[in-house]
């Protein structure tokens, strides 16, 4: 059941470029391959679907980012309850 929607942004504090986006990508990527739904930008990655699988999914995300990384801050803004999905908000724009 979706009822809930996220848009994760990870930020390593780490100083050196390529690795930052190194655990950026492995995050992305992680995220792709658990949900159908995602919208990836240059900001955020955008996921919808179960609560609780979401809150899952965010935790791990949390914890791959650290694998390489002693220090990581992360924007998330959650939208739960009866929410619009991804394609009904921005369908009429593509």
């Amino acid at each position: 059941m979706q009822n809930c929607s996220i848009a994760l942004q990870i930020l390593p504090l780490e100083k050196d470029d390529i690795g930052r986006l190194k655990t950026i990508d492995k995050v992305i990527n992680f995220i792709l391959s658990k949900h159908s739904t995602a919208v990836v930008t240059p900001f955020e990655t955008v996921i919808e679907g179960d609560f609780n699988d979401l809150m899952a999914t965010l935790k791990e995300c949390l914890l791959i980012a650290g694998e390489n990384c002693n220090n990581i801050f992360a924007n998330v803004k959650i939208n739960y309850g009866s929410i619009l999905t991804i394609d009904e908000k921005i369908s009429k724009f593509n």
